[in-house]
């Protein structure tokens, strides 16, 4: 959905946020491991070394905020967590089961974005 608002308003910031459900299929998560990394991560490789990554079933209850692309605020693009009653959940990545997930969305432009909070310097780890 980002990079078709992306494609469409290429000359505007679009924010929006909502909730979306995964009716049916399957997804890709990751959570963090209880105990934080004892050397830094310097790379996309180093991250997904670390964190556990686990396909998960619907149904899913799933939180989401995204922006067309980054007006110059160093903002991550899209960002979505998920739970759900059966004891699963995480970080969203995407559907593994693309023939047979269905979706539920509610959705909402946002009016203004706001950067808190802006890291002195940055990186590109775990952005993509």
């Amino acid at each position: 959905m980002r990079k078709t608002l992306e494609k469409r308003y290429s000359d505007k910031h679009l924010a929006m946020g909502g909730t979306f459900v995964i009716q049916k299929g399957e997804a890709k998560i990751h959570i963090m491991p209880r105990e934080f990394p004892a050397c830094p991560l310097h790379t996309n490789e180093d991250v997904d070394a670390w964190l556990k990554h686990f396909n998960v079933r619907a149904p899913l209850i799933c939180q989401t905020v995204l922006v067309s692309r980054d007006p110059g605020l160093d903002l991550r693009v899209e960002h979505t967590h998920c739970f759900s009653h059966h004891g699963e959940g995480g970080h969203y990545y995407i559907d593994t089961t693309p023939d047979t997930v269905e979706y539920l969305g509610y959705f909402l432009p946002a009016e203004f974005i706001f950067r808190v909070d802006r890291p002195e310097t940055t990186h590109r780890v775990g952005r993509e």
